[in-house]
């Protein structure tokens, strides 16, 4: 979080409710005049945006555990025919 000249910009965004016209300055970039955004309206938005970073990780959860069964399938079967070609190998 940028926090240099922080003074400037609370007294810049003040300016927003007094009418000031035009981009005013504040830490995350320009702010037009009458744009405010409520605690609630950010809260519900972090949220939202919370609910679906753990979708996401639900879905990668599953994919990698389709994978590892994936993975613990094969290397059975390979141990298995690897087997079969040396007891075939010992026979001959």
């Amino acid at each position: 979080m940028r926090t240099e000249n922080w003074q400037g910009n609370m007294r810049g965004l003040r300016l927003v409710g007094e009418g000031e016209s035009g981009p005013v300055l504040s830490p995350y970039g320009p702010v037009r005049a009458g744009l405010t955004t409520s605690h609630r309206t950010l809260e519900a938005a972090l949220l939202e945006s919370l609910k679906c970073l753990e979708r996401e990780v639900e879905t990668l959860n599953s994919k990698y555990c389709e994978a590892y069964v994936t993975l613990v399938s094969v290397m059975e079967h390979l141990v298995r025919l690897i087997a079969i070609i040396n007891a075939k190998d010992t026979t001959d």
